[in-house]
């Protein structure tokens, strides 16, 4: 399953990682988890390959860490 990177529109705890991950920050899930995240309300619509580009430049991190979804 490939995995995506989506906006993160309200703070939440990885269950997978037990990171939190704060709102304004991308995270990367598959599909799987991304109907349960969406249905938590806290990821929003999918980045562009822009978006996570400019966030692994300015070092966010989310990005790309391995916090994977």
């Amino acid at each position: 399953m490939a995995k995506k990177h989506y906006h993160v529109i309200a703070e939440f705890v990885d269950k997978e990682t037990e990171n939190t991950i704060p709102a304004g920050s991308l995270f990367e899930a598959d599909e799987e988890r991304l109907v349960l995240l969406r249905a938590a309300e806290v990821i929003g619509k999918e980045a562009t390959k822009a978006e996570v580009e400019a966030a692994q430049k300015a070092g966010e991190g989310d990005a790309d860490d391995g916090k994977t979804g």
